[in-house]
Protein backbone atom coordinates (compact mmCIF):
# COMPACT_ATOMS: atom_id res chain seq x y z
CA UNK A 1 0.00 0.00 0.00
CA UNK A 2 1.44 3.37 -1.07
CA UNK A 3 1.91 5.56 2.02
CA UNK A 4 1.82 8.70 -0.14
CA UNK A 5 -1.89 8.35 -0.93
CA UNK A 6 -3.47 11.65 -2.05
CA UNK A 7 -7.14 10.64 -2.34
CA UNK A 8 -9.28 8.14 -0.43
CA UNK A 9 -12.57 7.29 -2.15
CA UNK A 10 -14.93 5.74 0.38
CA UNK A 11 -17.69 3.52 -0.96
CA UNK A 12 -20.39 2.09 1.32
CA UNK A 13 -21.07 -0.76 -1.14
CA UNK A 14 -19.17 -2.26 -4.02
CA UNK A 15 -20.76 -0.20 -6.80
CA UNK A 16 -21.31 3.24 -5.24
CA UNK A 17 -18.10 4.84 -6.52
CA UNK A 18 -18.69 3.43 -10.01
CA UNK A 19 -22.21 4.89 -10.06
CA UNK A 20 -21.31 8.26 -8.59
CA UNK A 21 -17.79 9.07 -9.81
CA UNK A 22 -17.09 6.58 -12.59
CA UNK A 23 -16.75 9.29 -15.22
CA UNK A 24 -14.59 11.63 -13.13
CA UNK A 25 -12.21 8.81 -12.26
CA UNK A 26 -11.74 7.94 -15.92
CA UNK A 27 -10.73 11.57 -16.46
CA UNK A 28 -8.24 11.32 -13.57
CA UNK A 29 -10.07 14.16 -11.83
CA UNK A 30 -8.83 13.13 -8.38
CA UNK A 31 -5.18 13.37 -7.44
CA UNK A 32 -3.27 10.09 -7.45
CA UNK A 33 -2.11 7.83 -5.98
CA UNK A 34 -5.63 7.06 -4.78
CA UNK A 35 -7.37 4.18 -3.08
CA UNK A 36 -10.98 3.07 -3.22
CA UNK A 37 -12.25 1.56 0.02
CA UNK A 38 -15.45 -0.47 0.22
CA UNK A 39 -16.91 -0.75 3.73
CA UNK A 40 -19.88 -3.15 3.61
CA UNK A 41 -18.76 -6.15 1.57
CA UNK A 42 -20.50 -9.17 3.10
CA UNK A 43 -23.64 -9.49 1.02
CA UNK A 44 -26.56 -11.71 0.10
CA UNK A 45 -27.81 -9.26 -2.56
CA UNK A 46 -27.48 -10.37 -6.18
CA UNK A 47 -30.63 -9.32 -8.06
CA UNK A 48 -29.18 -9.91 -11.54
CA UNK A 49 -27.23 -13.16 -11.27
CA UNK A 50 -29.86 -14.64 -8.94
CA UNK A 51 -27.35 -16.22 -6.59
CA UNK A 52 -28.39 -17.30 -3.09
CA UNK A 53 -25.23 -18.22 -1.20
CA UNK A 54 -23.90 -15.15 0.73
CA UNK A 55 -20.32 -16.41 0.57
CA UNK A 56 -20.49 -16.78 -3.21
CA UNK A 57 -22.19 -13.40 -3.64
CA UNK A 58 -19.59 -11.74 -1.41
CA UNK A 59 -16.76 -13.36 -3.38
CA UNK A 60 -18.12 -12.29 -6.77
CA UNK A 61 -18.87 -8.74 -5.63
CA UNK A 62 -15.29 -8.48 -4.39
CA UNK A 63 -14.01 -9.56 -7.82
CA UNK A 64 -16.27 -6.98 -9.48
CA UNK A 65 -14.72 -4.23 -7.35
CA UNK A 66 -11.21 -5.49 -8.05
CA UNK A 67 -11.81 -5.29 -11.80
CA UNK A 68 -13.34 -1.81 -11.54
CA UNK A 69 -10.40 -0.53 -9.47
CA UNK A 70 -8.02 -1.94 -12.08
CA UNK A 71 -9.93 -0.20 -14.88
CA UNK A 72 -9.74 3.22 -13.23
CA UNK A 73 -6.19 2.81 -11.96
CA UNK A 74 -6.59 3.02 -8.18
CA UNK A 75 -5.56 0.81 -5.31
CA UNK A 76 -8.27 -1.13 -3.50
CA UNK A 77 -9.04 -2.03 0.10
CA UNK A 78 -12.08 -3.60 1.74
CA UNK A 79 -13.59 -3.97 5.17
CA UNK A 80 -15.63 -7.05 5.93
CA UNK A 81 -18.76 -5.49 7.39
CA UNK A 82 -22.12 -7.12 6.57
CA UNK A 83 -24.88 -5.35 4.66
CA UNK A 84 -28.22 -4.72 6.47
CA UNK A 85 -29.99 -8.03 5.67
CA UNK A 86 -27.05 -9.94 7.14
CA UNK A 87 -27.40 -7.75 10.26
CA UNK A 88 -31.07 -8.64 10.61
CA UNK A 89 -32.39 -5.49 8.92
CA UNK A 90 -34.96 -6.56 6.35
CA UNK A 91 -37.74 -3.97 6.15
CA UNK A 92 -37.62 -0.70 4.20
CA UNK A 93 -37.99 1.21 7.49
CA UNK A 94 -35.00 -0.57 9.03
CA UNK A 95 -32.79 0.12 6.01
CA UNK A 96 -33.92 3.62 5.01
CA UNK A 97 -35.43 5.14 8.13
CA UNK A 98 -33.03 4.23 10.93
CA UNK A 99 -30.69 6.33 13.06
CA UNK A 100 -27.11 5.56 12.05
CA UNK A 101 -25.77 6.31 15.54
CA UNK A 102 -28.09 3.70 17.07
CA UNK A 103 -26.98 0.92 14.74
CA UNK A 104 -24.89 -1.57 16.76
CA UNK A 105 -22.29 -1.66 13.99
CA UNK A 106 -21.72 2.11 13.91
CA UNK A 107 -18.89 2.26 16.46
CA UNK A 108 -16.92 -0.54 14.83
CA UNK A 109 -17.26 1.05 11.39
CA UNK A 110 -16.30 4.45 12.79
CA UNK A 111 -13.15 3.08 14.42
CA UNK A 112 -12.11 1.25 11.25
CA UNK A 113 -12.58 4.31 9.03
CA UNK A 114 -10.80 6.46 11.63
CA UNK A 115 -7.77 4.18 11.58
CA UNK A 116 -7.76 4.27 7.79
CA UNK A 117 -8.01 8.05 7.50
CA UNK A 118 -5.38 8.69 10.14
CA UNK A 119 -3.00 6.41 8.27
CA UNK A 120 -2.98 8.89 5.38
CA UNK A 121 -3.14 12.36 6.99
CA UNK A 122 -2.31 14.17 3.74
CA UNK A 123 -5.08 12.55 1.71
CA UNK A 124 -8.37 14.17 0.74
CA UNK A 125 -11.35 12.08 1.85
CA UNK A 126 -14.14 11.66 -0.71
CA UNK A 127 -17.30 10.59 1.13
CA UNK A 128 -20.90 9.91 0.11
CA UNK A 129 -23.38 12.68 0.96
CA UNK A 130 -25.83 10.02 2.09
CA UNK A 131 -28.58 11.01 -0.32
CA UNK A 132 -31.35 8.44 -0.21
CA UNK A 133 -30.91 7.65 3.50
CA UNK A 134 -29.63 4.10 3.11
CA UNK A 135 -28.43 3.17 6.60
CA UNK A 136 -24.99 2.07 5.36
CA UNK A 137 -24.49 5.35 3.49
CA UNK A 138 -25.50 7.26 6.61
CA UNK A 139 -23.06 5.32 8.79
CA UNK A 140 -20.20 5.98 6.37
CA UNK A 141 -21.09 9.65 5.94
CA UNK A 142 -21.43 10.33 9.68
CA UNK A 143 -18.17 8.52 10.37
CA UNK A 144 -16.22 10.36 7.67
CA UNK A 145 -17.41 13.86 8.52
CA UNK A 146 -16.88 13.38 12.26
CA UNK A 147 -13.37 11.98 11.83
CA UNK A 148 -12.33 14.69 9.37
CA UNK A 149 -13.67 17.52 11.55
CA UNK A 150 -11.98 16.12 14.65
CA UNK A 151 -8.63 15.81 12.87
CA UNK A 152 -8.78 18.82 10.53
CA UNK A 153 -8.62 16.63 7.43
CA UNK A 154 -9.86 17.76 4.00
CA UNK A 155 -13.13 16.17 2.90
CA UNK A 156 -15.35 16.37 -0.18
CA UNK A 157 -18.71 14.72 -0.81
CA UNK A 158 -20.11 12.96 -3.85
CA UNK A 159 -23.76 12.74 -4.77
CA UNK A 160 -25.00 9.18 -4.28
CA UNK A 161 -26.10 7.94 -7.71
CA UNK A 162 -28.72 6.70 -8.51
CA UNK A 163 -30.37 7.78 -5.20
CA UNK A 164 -29.79 11.44 -6.03
CA UNK A 165 -32.03 11.16 -9.10
CA UNK A 166 -35.03 10.72 -6.78
CA UNK A 167 -34.46 14.20 -5.33
CA UNK A 168 -34.87 17.65 -6.81
CA UNK A 169 -31.77 19.80 -7.23
CA UNK A 170 -33.12 22.08 -4.53
CA UNK A 171 -33.35 19.16 -2.12
CA UNK A 172 -29.75 18.19 -2.93
CA UNK A 173 -28.59 21.77 -2.32
CA UNK A 174 -30.45 21.92 0.98
CA UNK A 175 -28.78 18.68 2.02
CA UNK A 176 -25.35 20.12 1.19
CA UNK A 177 -26.03 23.33 3.12
CA UNK A 178 -27.21 21.28 6.08
CA UNK A 179 -23.88 19.47 6.10
CA UNK A 180 -22.07 22.81 6.04
CA UNK A 181 -23.18 26.21 4.63
CA UNK A 182 -19.70 26.72 3.17
CA UNK A 183 -19.87 23.76 0.82
CA UNK A 184 -19.85 24.63 -2.86
CA UNK A 185 -20.79 22.45 -5.85
CA UNK A 186 -18.23 21.44 -8.46
CA UNK A 187 -19.59 20.03 -11.71
CA UNK A 188 -17.32 17.64 -13.57
CA UNK A 189 -17.91 17.32 -17.31
CA UNK A 190 -17.83 13.57 -17.99
CA UNK A 191 -19.33 13.67 -21.49
CA UNK A 192 -16.17 12.22 -23.03
CA UNK A 193 -16.00 9.33 -20.55
CA UNK A 194 -19.70 8.68 -19.99
CA UNK A 195 -20.02 5.70 -22.33
CA UNK A 196 -16.98 4.07 -20.76
CA UNK A 197 -18.50 4.73 -17.34
CA UNK A 198 -21.61 2.82 -18.42
CA UNK A 199 -19.43 -0.02 -19.70
CA UNK A 200 -17.63 -0.20 -16.35
CA UNK A 201 -20.91 -0.19 -14.45
CA UNK A 202 -21.78 -3.40 -16.22
CA UNK A 203 -18.78 -5.03 -14.57
CA UNK A 204 -21.10 -5.28 -11.57
CA UNK A 205 -23.06 -8.18 -12.99
CA UNK A 206 -24.57 -9.13 -9.63
CA UNK A 207 -26.29 -5.75 -9.48
CA UNK A 208 -26.71 -4.37 -13.01
CA UNK A 209 -28.21 -6.05 -16.04
CA UNK A 210 -28.17 -4.84 -19.64
CA UNK A 211 -30.21 -1.78 -18.63
CA UNK A 212 -28.45 0.74 -16.41
CA UNK A 213 -30.87 2.53 -13.99
CA UNK A 214 -32.56 5.58 -15.54
CA UNK A 215 -31.28 7.81 -12.76
CA UNK A 216 -27.71 7.52 -14.02
CA UNK A 217 -28.78 9.20 -17.27
CA UNK A 218 -31.27 11.73 -15.94
CA UNK A 219 -29.13 13.14 -13.15
CA UNK A 220 -26.00 13.43 -15.29
CA UNK A 221 -27.95 15.30 -17.97
CA UNK A 222 -29.95 17.63 -15.71
CA UNK A 223 -26.72 18.94 -14.16
CA UNK A 224 -25.89 20.43 -17.56
CA UNK A 225 -29.16 22.35 -17.94
CA UNK A 226 -28.86 25.96 -16.79
CA UNK A 227 -32.58 26.52 -16.17
CA UNK A 228 -32.91 24.88 -12.76
CA UNK A 229 -36.53 26.08 -12.45
CA UNK A 230 -37.37 23.95 -15.47
CA UNK A 231 -35.66 20.93 -13.90
CA UNK A 232 -37.52 21.48 -10.62
CA UNK A 233 -40.78 21.52 -12.62
CA UNK A 234 -39.89 18.29 -14.44
CA UNK A 235 -38.96 16.52 -11.22
CA UNK A 236 -42.38 17.18 -9.66
CA UNK A 237 -43.98 14.22 -11.42
CA UNK A 238 -42.76 10.79 -12.43
CA UNK A 239 -44.33 11.12 -15.89
CA UNK A 240 -42.37 14.27 -16.72
CA UNK A 241 -39.17 12.60 -15.55
CA UNK A 242 -39.81 9.72 -17.96
CA UNK A 243 -40.37 12.19 -20.82
CA UNK A 244 -37.07 13.83 -19.88
CA UNK A 245 -35.34 10.44 -19.89
CA UNK A 246 -36.51 9.62 -23.42
CA UNK A 247 -35.72 13.17 -24.57
CA UNK A 248 -32.08 12.39 -23.79
CA UNK A 249 -32.00 9.88 -26.62
CA UNK A 250 -33.05 12.52 -29.13
CA UNK A 251 -30.86 15.37 -27.94
CA UNK A 252 -27.25 14.46 -27.15
CA UNK A 253 -26.74 16.35 -23.91
CA UNK A 254 -23.53 16.89 -22.00
CA UNK A 255 -23.04 14.64 -18.98
CA UNK A 256 -21.86 15.67 -15.55
CA UNK A 257 -21.04 14.33 -12.12
CA UNK A 258 -20.90 16.59 -9.11
CA UNK A 259 -19.06 16.81 -5.84
CA UNK A 260 -19.43 19.27 -2.98
CA UNK A 261 -16.28 20.64 -1.38
CA UNK A 262 -15.03 23.43 0.83
CA UNK A 263 -13.54 26.56 -0.80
Amino acid sequence: MDTNIKTILISPHSDDIAYSLGGALLKSYFEKPAIMVTIFTKSNFSPRLKLTDPEEITRIRYLEDIEFARKIGVEYRIYHFPEPPLRGKISHKEIFDSDSFLDPIYKEVYLSISELIKSFPNAVIVSPMSLGDNIDHKIVFESCISICKENNIKISFYEDVPYVSLLTLKQVKNRALKIDPNLEPIKIDVTSTFNEKLKNLKLYKTQIGQKVPNGVFTHSARLGIKNENFIEFVWKTKLLKYFFYYYLYIEKKSRYERIWRFP
